[in-house]
């Protein structure tokens, strides 16, 4: 049998009008060549199918194969024709049938994720003797984050419907695998069980920002890209998580134990309201995976952490609110420290092409015992078409002893343009102001002496996909 190519598809040669028949005093031959015709179906099926995916094949080709092999054709006739004709369209159906089973089975796994990039040019700052952090530095600087995504969700037969996650920074880094869940909801809600924010993390609300990109405080999933030297990009404390602080700008929503693995149960949403609970047992995430053992009892870090958070998002009339508090504890096993613990309250209002919001956040014992950081922030947006513009201002005090209280503001004005779905131009003019409260340096990772000023000029862009 010859086979012929066909838009890009391997097909076979069309059968001819010949009628092919046995001699019919040589029964012992009939068998035998029987035998080798089956033979030869499986053979050239085979191979076919490794050519030519089954969902390229309709069944009147499948037929086709079977019915005309090679040099074995000439022996198909009369009742033996009849009877491998209809076995054979049997086994075409029950292929397909069985191909459409396997792609029915399991969870189908997709990619997902986004990439942002930005270029910033600090067009002023101060870069002395009392500021070593900012000393020998670029002024004109290229960033970018980026992440990709393996994510998939398959609906059972009882309604149930079951995922997972698993989100992978796009560029080398120490924690490649930046977090990894699965989760099973329903009427019931939602349970997640992995590395992922916890509940007060989740359900935060910050207020709205322009651009996606660039952040006047640090954007939940801590993803801004920021171009300043400040000292808050040096700040290290015995039960402080740097997640919190090596983007440079102030945040609301902070980690305490920082994607460790965890259970989260998230309520169904009431007219708006939700609710949601997490624990984690260790503080510590790619956790539970050392065969039979149980995770060490730390003696450092937030461990058995806990949270519970409410969020609402509704509208009433043309007036879009969405809300969100909620609490984190901890317990802290260095020995002779306090427990961490962390407040987030956020609530962000949107009315026509306008939108203004807050956020407050508390992290207590972060720097020390009775050392904490407080901050909070203000931002507002105007939307038309596809251009959006906003203001943005955030304050951070952190307590790094009992007498110094150093504290941060960051003004930004941006604006983006939105090309098309999930992909956008942005620009943004940013002015941090760092009080050091004191001509001293002050230790918790920060030798500046002096105040520090700066003044950044950044595009970029951010595509989802």
């Amino acid at each position: 049998m010859s086979l012929i190519p066909q838009n890009n598809v391997i097909l076979p040669l069309e059968l001819g009008s010949e009628d092919y028949s046995l001699p019919s005093d040589d029964e012992k031959y009939r068998a035998f060549i029987f035998i080798l015709s089956v033979a030869g179906m499986a053979v050239t099926f085979s191979a076919l199918v490794r050519q030519v995916p089954l969902s390229n094949w309709s069944e009147a080709s499948l037929i086709k194969v079977f019915y005309c092999q090679g040099k074995f054709r000439k022996c198909i006739g009369g009742k033996m024709k009849k009877f491998l004709l209809g076995t054979t369209a049997a086994l075409a159906v029950m292929f397909f049938a069985a191909s459409s089973m396997a792609a029915d089975q399991g969870v189908k796994l997709g990619l997902g994720g986004y990439y942002k990039a930005g270029f910033g040019w600090v067009a002023s700052e101060d870069d002395g003797a009392g500021q070593p952090q900012a000393a020998n530095r670029r002024a004109d600087s290229l960033k970018q984050v980026s992440q990709v995504w393996f994510q998939g969700e398959s609906t059972l037969d009882n309604g149930l419907t079951v995922g997972a996650r698993i989100q992978m920074e796009a560029q080398t880094q120490s924690d490649q695998i930046d977090e990894t869940w699965m989760y099973i909801k329903g009427s019931f809600g939602e349970l997640r069980v992995g590395d992922e924010d916890d509940a007060r993390r989740l359900k935060a609300v910050i207020a709205p920002s322009a651009s996606k990109v660039f952040y006047a405080v640090n954007d939940v999933d801590a993803r801004a890209i920021s171009f300043s030297n400040s000292p808050l990009t040096s700040l290290t404390g015995t039960n402080f998580n740097s997640a919190n602080s090596n983007v440079g700008l102030n945040s609301t929503a902070f980690n305490v134990e920082n994607d460790s693995t965890k259970l989260i149960y998230m309520t169904p949403s009431f007219n708006g309201f939700s609710l949601a609970v997490s624990y984690a047992p260790d503080a510590s995430s790619d956790g539970q995976n050392a065969g039979g053992v149980t995770a060490i009892d730390n003696t450092s870090g937030n461990s058995e952490a806990w949270s519970v958070a409410g969020a609402y998002d509704g509208k009433f009339e043309n007036v879009k609110v969405q809300g969100s508090l909620g609490y984190t504890a901890s317990s802290n096993e260095t020995a002779s420290a306090d427990d961490v613990d962390a407040w987030q309250g956020g609530l962000s209002v949107g009315f026509g092409s306008f939108a203004v919001g807050g956020s407050y956040g508390l992290l207590k014992n972060a720097l020390g015992n009775d050392l904490d950081i407080t901050t909070y922030e203000i931002g507002g947006t105007y939307n038309t078409g596809p251009y959006t513009v906003g203001l943005g201002w955030s304050r951070g005090k952190y307590e790094v002893t009992t007498t110094r209280e150093p504290t941060l503001d960051t003004f930004q004005v941006s604006g983006a343009y939105a090309l098309g779905p999930g992909i956008s131009l942005d620009a943004a003019v940013q002015y941090n102001n760092w009080d050091n409260d004191g001509n001293t340096a002050i230790g918790s990772g920060i030798t500046a002496t002096e105040d520090y000023q700066s003044t950044a000029i950044m595009v970029g862009s951010s595509i989802k996909f």
